[in-house]
């Protein structure tokens, strides 16, 4: 049984584990694909944008010439061919600049006067910037792209750019998997100049594009593309578009698969480890509080309760140490939360009790009515064994106490029926550390309190001007109207117990008097202030 127990332990900690491991693998994917998903979108559009530039500054060069070529003289004069020879020079873009008639007869170029002249299509009367082609060019038989301008007096000046350089542009062999890009007609849509198979959206409509723009849709070869579309500035009629498979946007390499699938199994490993490693402190804890339950080393010290008038010890706060056997005395500080977790807070609370009766049955048969207090919270209280143990302490303690914190106990409904039970079997209630918590007056008047304890913090602000100093003697003033019964605690100046008695507080407790005390310490302070040896 005990191995079936340990075997479903291991399954729940590997189960978590995986869970726990699937979920944050799953976030950071996650995020990680977004992330290099839109990483990879920004670098699409940074190479579009780049291309767009270089195209667009070899195009302004080629407009800035035509504008400068615009008085040149349609007879091919020596100055003229020189002057068109030396831009074709300079500029490694252009193959020839050429002068078409208004006719549309091409009668000069950078090679010389044509005779007779080439038909070509008469000029665009329209000014500005313009582009046709691809043509075949006469003299060198090679695809060229025409950008040219008409003159005031009706000719056209063109340049040739080769198409071998233009398609140089669009080269995206290096940009790994990009499946498209094109120079195409700003109006229509449809491509100049073209590297990769071209396709357009099928819902979207991309062309005429006047500003730069991005898209992310189905595209007419029925895949799903991430498309950047622009204008080239200075020739408008003229639009660059770019374009990824979605499918290619992240790319997972064999390596980066391998070291992530590593990662998760070492993290799923060691978190499994981790939650066994935590089970079995855990069951470490646990084991070692029973073990000092069963080898006596949990004692009680008990704090004094002093009336400070006869300045006689009238009861007890029962409080619980533990004698290490490697550590010395610890104080709960160092074993009651974790108790309070792995739930042996109880078998603890329990035997506090009965060894609580059990030291001071002395005390109890010469002090009958000597009060003895316990600590008590939420849990023990929903606990029928620990409730058997206080209604059998009762019958040897006549005055037993059991104090409980508003912040733990107060706020539970089902806490009054267990209240009011215990009210009823002759156990005092008491409010521990009163005034820190948020219990209210409505809670004083509907649970069965007898008795408030007043916090340290406002004892010790006895004397001086703080904020709690007011609410001291407001709890005291309440406690008298509500007629509840007053301890004060942390008592450590006569002072202190000096106005506290000016107050009618009477029942202090505090270092001024005593120090928690064990059992042979406190057996003989009783038996001074008895003034006999029943007690010692």
């Amino acid at each position: 049984m005990r191995g079936a127990h340990c075997l479903s332990k291991l399954f729940k900690n590997v189960f978590i584990a995986w869970l726990s491991c699937t979920f944050v693998f799953s976030i950071v994917a996650a995020l990680t694909y977004v992330h290099q998903k839109e990483t990879a979108k920004s670098n699409l559009t940074t190479v579009a944008s780049r291309i767009v530039s270089d195209i667009n500054k070899e195009f302004a060069v080629v407009d800035d010439t035509l504008k400068h070529a615009i008085h040149l003289s349609s007879n091919c004069d020596p100055e003229g061919l020189q002057y068109m020879r030396r831009l074709v020079f300079e500029n490694p873009g252009m193959s020839e600049i050429g002068i078409v008639d208004s006719k549309g007869k091409l009668v000069c170029n950078s090679f010389g006067q044509l005779t007779p002249p080439v038909n070509t299509s008469a000029p665009i009367k329209k000014p500005g910037l313009r582009y046709y082609g691809p043509v075949i060019t006469d003299y060198l038989e090679l695809p060229a792209f025409v950008l040219a301008r008409t003159r005031d007096d009706g000719y056209e000046v063109n340049v040739l750019i080769p198409a071998h350089w233009l398609k140089s542009m669009l080269d995206i062999s290096a940009h790994h998997n990009t499946d498209f890009a094109a120079l195409v007609d700003n109006s229509t849509g449809v491509p100049i100049f073209l590297n990769g198979k071209y396709a357009l959206p099928i819902r979207q409509k991309l062309f005429p594009s006047a500003n730069s723009r991005a898209v992310e849709a189905l595209f007419d070869d029925g895949k799903v593309k991430f498309a950047y579309v622009a204008a080239i500035p200075s020739l408008p009629q003229m639009s660059l578009i770019i374009a990824k498979n979605d499918e290619q946007l992240v790319s997972l390499g064999w390596l980066w698969l391998i070291l992530w699938s590593v990662f998760y199994g070492v993290s799923w490993v060691g978190l499994t480890l981790l939650l066994i490693s935590y089970d079995k402190r855990q069951l470490s804890s646990k084991t070692q509080i029973l073990r000092a339950l069963a080898n006596d080393e949990l004692f009680n010290v008990y704090q004094p309760l002093v009336n400070s008038e006869i300045k006689s010890i009238v009861g007890v706060e029962v409080l619980i140490r533990w004698h290490h056997p490697l550590e010395g005395v610890l104080g709960p500080a160092y074993f009651v939360p974790e108790a309070e977790r792995d739930g042996t807070i109880l078998d603890i609370s329990i035997a506090q009790v009965e060894n609580a009766v059990r030291d001071l049955t002395d005390i109890l048969e010469a002090q009958p009515g000597f009060k003895v207090s316990f600590n008590v919270n939420g849990l023990l209280l929903g606990s029928k064994r620990y409730i058997d143990a206080l209604l059998a302490a009762k019958c040897q303690i006549s005055s037993l106490t059991i104090e409980l914190t508003e912040r733990d106990v107060l706020t539970q409904a089902q806490t009054k029926t267990v209240l009011t039970e215990l009210k009823r079997a002759g156990i005092e209630i008491a409010i521990d550390d009163f005034g820190t918590g948020y219990s209210g007056l409505q809670y004083l008047q509907s649970f069965p309190i007898d008795l408030l304890k007043i916090d340290q913090s406002f004892v010790a602000s006895i004397g001086l001007d703080t904020l709690q100093s007011p609410v001291l003697s407001a709890v005291i003033d309440m406690a008298e109207k509500l007629d509840k019964k007053l301890i004060a605690e942390g008592v450590e100046t006569q002072a202190q117990a000096s106005y506290l008695k000016s107050r009618g507080v009477n029942i202090h407790q505090g270092w001024l008097y005593f120090k928690a005390l064990e059992l042979p310490q406190l057996q003989c302070e009783v038996g001074k202030a008895l003034g006999d040896n029943r007690v010692a």
